[in-house]
């Protein structure tokens, strides 16, 4: 891929979402950067503003694989690469907890330690409300990325990054819902009801400053369903999108195999079924990748 240079020095033995990053040296416009990735997390390489500048990264410890246009690239202990002049943001993941040795040539660790910090401030206000709401957000986040793999980037129409932050704050409206209402183990009112329903609108409108349309589109619709039965603005097939539909089949799908202390919890394959056969509301080209994930044990108990 243009602007990326792979170096494979003698590969050894050695084998989020959050990661850390941390300043180690900094000399004019040049940084040293150690970059800490817990195991499962995702995250990008982004084109740099200047074409001039050079990024180089060391893997010291662990595993990354990066999804590029024409093959997937592995690189473990002791590789390296570099981006110059990078012209598409790049998908990669953490298949173990990993250091990376971060050098630039220019002054980028305020940069990445802003957007960073954002997407921490926002998980940790979705915790400090509703620790059920934190935990839900992550498994729909691991389940929308198994299912936009199963279908593929070009038949969903959105990028690896955008499913991954619409799926991850999809319910980060419900800050927004008083904590007498999100926590009620009762019935709810029709008023309160009402609240809750409002909490994608809310997702939407956090969203779309940070992140764009496309991915406040997915926060908003995850509860839309093709029927028009959905909420909050009861659209029908036509009008639902593709990367929305899957949100809505992961969302759905967590909270039936979740003890949320009021539900009956199902099994994967019970859950994934039921999913398939609710043809009128939710998309069957998702619900046809789930049960193929479920089946081939891809998403389990012990994946999710």
């Amino acid at each position: 891929m243009e602007g990326l240079f792979f170096c494979y020095p003698g590969r050894g033995q050695a084998e989020a979402e959050e990661a850390d990053v941390a300043l180690l040296a900094q000399h004019e416009n040049v940084e040293i950067m150690l970059q800490r990735i817990v195991k499962g997390a995702n995250f990008w390489l982004d084109p740099a503003e200047d074409l001039e500048t050079l990024e180089y990264f060391f893997v010291h410890t662990g595993e990354i694989v990066m999804r590029l246009e024409d093959r997937t690239e592995v690189l473990r202990a002791g590789d390296s690469f570099y981006a110059l002049g990078l012209k598409k943001q790049v998908f990669c993941s953490a298949t173990e907890e990993t250091q990376l040795l971060y050098v630039a040539n220019r002054r980028v660790f305020s940069d990445v330690m802003g957007f960073q910090q954002e997407l921490m401030d926002m998980l940790r206000r979705i915790n400090e409300k509703d620790h059920y709401t934190y935990q839900h957000s992550l498994s729909v986040m691991r389940l929308s990325k198994a299912l936009y793999l199963e279908l593929g980037a070009q038949e969903t129409g959105i990028s690896m990054e955008e499913i991954i932050m619409a799926s991850l704050f999809h319910d980060v409206g419900k800050c927004q819902v008083p904590d007498e209402i999100l926590k009620k183990p009762g019935r709810l009112t029709p008023q309160e009801y009402a609240a809750i329903q409002r909490h994608p609108v809310e997702s939407a409108a956090i969203l779309r400053g940070r992140f764009g349309a496309p991915v406040a589109e997915v926060a908003q619709n995850h509860h839309e369903r093709l029927d028009g039965t959905g909420y909050p603005r009861r659209l029908t097939a036509q009008e639902i999108s593709l990367p929305a539909r899957i949100v809505a089949v992961a969302d759905c799908f967590d909270a039936m195999t979740t003890d949320r202390g009021y539900n009956r919890v199902k099994s994967y394959e019970e859950a994934a079924q039921e999913l398939y056969d609710l043809e009128a509301q939710f998309d069957r080209r998702a619900t046809e990748a789930l049960i193929r994930l479920v089946r081939s044990g891809a998403i389990g108990p012990s994946r999710a």
